[in-house]
C-alpha cells in the first residue's frame, strides 16, 4: 500500500468526485482484510449504485483492487492499490 504523501500526489492527477474519495478512504482505512460492497454501504450513507459506481470509477482510475471473496463467490473483495 502506498504511502499518503505519494497518494496525495497519484490523486493530483486524477478528478475523483466526492463520493470516489470517500469511498476510497473507507478502503484505507479498513483495506487489510479487504470490504465488500455491502460493508462499504453500511459505512457510508451513499445509495448502492453510488457505491458501486464509485467502486467501477476506482478500478478504472487503478486506484483499488478487487479478489473473488472466496467465504461467497458471488461477491468481490475490494482493496486499496
Amino acid at each position: 500500500m502506498i504511502s499518503d504523501k505519494e497518494l496525495a500526489i497519484e490523486l493530483g492527477f486524477h478528478r475523483l468526485t466526492k463520493s470516489q474519495m470517500i469511498v476510497l478512504s473507507v478502503l484505507r482505512e479498513t483495506g487489510k482484510n479487504g470490504v465488500t460492497p455491502k460493508q462499504l454501504i453500511d459505512n457510508v450513507t451513499f445509495a448502492p449504485r453510488t457505491v458501486r459506481y464509485a467502486l467501477r470509477k476506482l478500478l478504472k482510475k487503478r486506484l483499488i483492487r478487487r479478489y473473488p471473496c472466496l467465504s461467497d463467490m458471488r461477491q468481490w473483495i475490494y482493496l486499496p492499490a
